[in-house]
This record gives C-alpha cells, structure tokens and sequence, in this order.
C-alpha cells in the first residue's frame, strides 16, 4: 500500500502547468474497453503538454502534438474490473470509474437495428414484444450502453456532440437499440464477461450516408457525393441540425396521433360534417394532404341481430385508426388488412358512426384494394352494408408544421458525425442491419457494402473485425398480394454475397419478419440469432449458427436433386413431402411453381417434364413461405441456382 501511494504522489506531482484536457467523449465513467488487444485512449490538451494516462497497472506517457491532439495505446488487458482510468496532464487530473474491460460491438444501420425498447415515441405501438417485462428484467451491471447522438454532418470529425456510457437497468434499456440489446444479453448469458454495445443509427438511411468519403470516390458516377464546404462552424451547423430534428420529431408526432379528444367529438351523432367533402374511398381523383378524417353513418335497422359486426376496409395507407362511435377499434400498418371485430356492446340498434384517422407521413393519405374489401356485416350477414362508397372527409381538421430540411440522407454526413469520431476506440466487432432503402439498387449495394466493411475494418486497423448482419425480413410491399413481387429477392441476394468476405456472417430473418410491418416486434430472436453468429465467428465455439446450404445438385432424368451441407445440421421441413417455396424459370423467361420434397437429407425438385429450366429458385419472393431449417430451428437462406 506503501508504495501504491508513493507512485500515485508522483503520477499527480508531475502535472505541472495549466491546461485543459479533453479525452475523447467515448470515455466515460461505466465504459467497457476491449480486452487482450491494445486500448487506445485520446483526446487534446495545450500543444506539446505530457499527458499520462493509467489504467490497472499500465501507465503510458505522451505529448499533445502541435495541433493539440494526442493518443495512446494501453498494453491488453484480460476481461476484468471495474477499475478506473486515470489521466494527468501538466495541471489537471480526470478519472473515470467504473470502468469493466470485456467485449465491445459497434451496432449500426437504419431503423430494424435503431428500433427501441420501448418504440418509437412518432409510431405508435411500436415497442418490442414482451418490451414492459423485457425492461424489466434489464439489471445487467456487466452491460453497458452507449448511443451515439444523431449527427449527420458535412465535414469527417474527431470528436462526438454528446454521449456517455450507461450501465444496463430499466432507464438505460427502454430507448436503447432492441436488437443490440439481445445480442448483448445473450452474449453475456453465454460468455460471462462484459458487454459493451456502441450503437450508431438511424431509421430509413441508405448505405451511401454510412460510407466514408474516400471509400465513396469509386461511385461518383452513381453516388453524388456533395462538395466539402469551404467554411465549416461546428457550433452553427449544430443548431441548424438540433432544429431539423426537433421540427421533425413534432411534424412526425402531429401526424401520428389526434389532437386530444377529436376522436370522441368526430364520433358524435350530432357532429357536423355538413362541409366535409362527399367522397368514394376508391376514387383515385380525390386528393388529400397527410391526415385525412372519414365519416359515415352506419344504420342498423331494428330487429337486426347485433352480435359482434366484422369490419373491412381494405387497406388504409399508412397509418390508420378506426373508430366505432368514438371508441377505437384498432391501429393499422400499410399493408395490414383492416379487419377487426366490432364489439357488441358498442354497437348501437337505428344510428353509429364509423370514422377513420388516416396519416401518411410520406404523401397522401389513401384508401386502396378492391370494392369487395370494404364492408360491415353482422354475424349472419342478414346485414351488410357496402363502406367503398358515399363517405364524409375532411384533411382540414388538423395543421401539420411543414417538413424541416434534414442531413441524414446526404453520403458520408453520418459517417463524418456518427462513426469516424468512435474511430479507433477497440471494438470485438460490428453488427449491421440496414439494407432496405437499397432496395432498388441491389447490384449497386452489393458493391457498397463490401466496401463498407473493408473501409471501416480498415479505419479501424483491424482487417480481422468479424462482421455480422441481417438479411432482409419478409414484408408485403402492396396490397396486391394476389400478385408475386421479388423487389427485395435481389436486395437479399446482394447482402448475401458479403459472405466472401472473411470474418463475416449473416442472419436469415425471411421466417421472423412481419410481413405487415417493417419493424418486426421481436427483435429478441434478432438478437439471439446475431449472437450466435458472434460465438461462431468472433469466438470459434463449435456452434450451428446458420441455416442449411447448398453443397451440389445433379439432373436426374426430369429431378433436380440438391444436396446439402451435412455440417449444418440435420434437415427439417414444414411438410417433408410437399416443400413451399421452390420455383423454376425456364429458357423462355416463363416462372412456375414447382413440386418440391425431401428425401434422404436431398432436395427433390420436379420439372413434370416441361422445357427444362434454366434456373430453380428457393423463397424467391418479398414475403416467402419457408419451408426449411435445420435442427437448430434456422431457416435455409433464398437462392437461385443456376442450371447448366
């Protein structure tokens, strides 16, 4: 003990002057640093001042270097803490506590991987599942959370705006990525070391705004890289920015929900509607700004049964509420059918009123789907009623502040504010969902995110980083879900070829997603499935971490028969004798479906003897029916295979 304080008399004894010391705002009380690889720690301090930072027992000397700036590189240290890093210049001294040396991930991409705990406060009901209990059970002092604030910016910096560590409780969880939040939980039920998660997002952000400047050069030709401005005032354009997001925060909240008691009041029997415009929900003539109020009179004759009536409107986009005499019935998503039950207690012999809340933050507010789709009718049908038509609507009701400019879309703005000021803080590796504001340039993508993943492996002088994504869920995209759409068949195909890359791995999702929301709510099995790619390839546990792969095929007569990786597990199918999914293209560009089995670990695909195809294709579609998984209970990916 003696000589403990002896050292530290010293390490304090040779600040000398005055100065001002600023590490790098990653550093925090309650960080987690990067075990058994160096730790670099940095920040700025007076030109030419010592700077001396310790941590258990390294201690590492440097000078600021003419511009202020100043790094040093902590020999490795096992997993282990809490501890505090300590660093002294000529006159100051800042300590950080509670500081855990374990395993650190840096989570980015668009809005499946930003997708809180709790939801978005702009989207209602959009909390994860089970969120309420999850939150809960968040007492994890080994885990720590960082959020990195949105920063979209023109110029690459060297420091964060904000930010601080955070370890996990109820307070820290709820607004923390979903997603990252089970991969780091499942990692640490499994590994029993601290968690670090940096999580970098944004919702609805294509790659082009996540790609460093440099790694953008070899795109100009598709990608219009905006000019470095010549006079850049960080405090300016901060404002500019802080006021972009709140503008846009309350545009998005005013669209989502009603004014308070507008509801109930539309729902009156003896509310004027007398200038509101008579419409036809399926008239494409009629226009209308972001939200639209529908109102119409629902008589029900005495002596009618009432029950519990059924409710179909077709397909209400983008987000609807529907009322049944001023009580909500229910919240849709585009594309979700709007069927709902009506409760009988709420349905009224003679007069009720049915109105609808209808917000698109994107354009207009619309009804679409056949004229069939749009009725009310009780259990026996002895009453039914066409709701396509003769309805009340006004767009006047509610004032929506107009769209505020925004940053984040612009390429390498979330770059430069959002993941080059962490750089080179030591991470185990990256996890990334993102990919489907790419989906109409997949072969353009399939390029940008390899070079993603070099780049930024590159930055981080580590070409090692393993590199864990998701693929893209299952989705409708329209309401015409009589006809196939593959829009995002491509995408997924583009992600997948990431996979020649070392170190990397890649989630299948295609069973997981919804096909009526873009944000699955259960992001626990996001996670849990991200994690097992992580003790596979960051840790090289002897794990099943991914669905079933093609190994061969051969043509047999009018079969095709695929084979598959043994080491991979066991093959199961929904329904061994009759496998969904599986279609096949032929020479004439003609797609049909195809009768598929399973037999003695082989993929039986038929051609009945038709021209022989050029192509087979597996989940070929935006919202697919899988029908394969392994043992582990992970699906197989989509591909198409090539006929020679």
């Amino acid at each position: 003990m003696k000589l403990l304080i002896i050292s530290w008399i010293f390490f304090l004894i040779s600040a000398a002057s005055a100065a001002k010391i600023v590490p790098a705002k990653i550093f925090s009380d309650n960080m987690v640093l990067q075990r058994n690889v160096a730790i670099p720690v940095w920040g700025t301090a007076n030109p030419g001042e010592q700077i001396i930072v310790q941590l258990v027992s390294a201690k590492v000397k440097t000078n600021a270097q003419p511009d202020g700036c100043w790094k040093i590189e902590l020999p490795p240290i096992g997993a282990g803490g809490p501890y505090s890093l300590k660093i002294a210049g000529d006159s100051e001294f800042i300590e950080y506590n509670n500081v855990l040396i374990g395993d650190v991930w840096f989570a980015s991409g668009q809005s499946n991987m930003e997708h809180p705990m709790n939801g978005w406060e702009y989207i209602p009901h959009s909390a994860v599942a089970n969120s309420e209990q999850e939150i809960v059970d968040s007492n994890y002092p080994e885990i720590r959370l960082f959020s990195v604030p949105k920063y979209p910016c023109p110029v690459e910096l060297k420091d964060l705006q904000d930010g601080k560590w955070e370890v996990a409780a109820p307070q820290s969880v709820a607004g923390f990525s979903s997603t990252a939040w089970f991969f780091a939980k499942e990692l640490y039920r499994r590994l029993k070391v601290p968690v670090g998660i940096i999580h970098s997002s944004w919702g609805g952000t294509s790659i082009q705004p996540w790609m460093s400047r440099q790694s953008l050069d070899q795109y100009k030709a598709s990608v219009n890289i905006p000019a470095i401005p010549g006079h850049f005032e960080q405090n300016e354009w901060y404002e500019k920015v802080a006021e972009s997001l709140e503008k846009n925060r309350e545009r998005r909240n005013q669209i989502s929900y009603p004014i308070a008691g507008l509801p109930e009041k539309i729902g009156q029997t003896d509310f004027d509607d007398s200038n509101w415009k008579r419409i036809s929900l399926l008239d494409s003539q009629c226009k209308f700004g972001n939200i639209l109020w529908l109102r119409k009179k629902i008589n029900i004759p005495e002596g009618i049964p009432l029950g519990e009536f059924k409710l179909s409107l077709g397909f209400l986009n983008r987000q609807s509420q529907v009322f049944f005499n001023g009580t909500e019935l229910g919240y849709f998503l585009y594309p979700q059918p709007v069927e709902v039950q009506i409760p009988q207690q709420l349905v009224h012999p003679e007069e009720n009123i049915l109105s609808i809340r209808l917000a698109q933050p994107w354009g207009e507010a619309q009804a679409l789907g056949d004229k069939k789709q749009f009725f009310i009718a009780n259990p026996d049908r002895s009453f039914f009623r066409d709701l396509s038509a003769d309805w009340k609507a006004s767009d006047q009701l509610e004032s929506i502040i107009p769209l505020a400019e925004s940053y984040q879309g612009n390429p390498s703005y979330l770059f430069n504010g959002m993941v080059a000021p962490v750089i080179p803080y030591a991470i185990k590796g990256f996890i990334w969902n993102q990919g489907e504001s790419n989906a109409g340039e997949p072969r353009l993508y399939e390029k940008m995110f390899q070079q993603l993943i070099v780049d930024w492996r590159k930055l981080w002088n580590n070409n090692d980083l393993p590199f864990l994504f998701v693929q893209s869920s299952n989705i409708e995209l329209s309401h015409e879900f009589d006809k196939e759409a593959d829009s995002r068949c491509l995408l997924r195909e583009a992600q997948q070829q990431a996979l020649k890359l070392p170190k990397t791995g890649m989630v299948v999702s295609l069973d997981i997603g919804n096909p009526y929301d873009v944000h699955p709510q259960n992001k626990q099995e996001f996670g849990r499935r991200l994690a097992l790619q992580a003790l596979k390839i960051a840790y090289n546990q002897p794990i099943t971490a991914d669905g079933p792969e093609i190994e061969s095929y051969q043509v047999k007569n009018d079969t095709i028969i695929i084979r598959i990786k043994a080491t991979l597990g066991k093959l199961r199918a929904v329904n061994p004798s009759n496998l969904t999914g599986f279609e096949l293209l032929r020479a004439d560009g003609v797609v049909t479906s195809a009768k598929a089995l399973l037999k003695n670990d082989h993929i039986m695909v038929l051609s009945f003897n038709n021209a022989f195809p050029v192509e087979v294709r597996y989940a070929w579609t935006n919202n697919p029916q899988c029908s394969l998984f392994n043992e582990a209970g992970l699906p197989m990916a989509p591909f198409r295979l090539l006929l020679k």
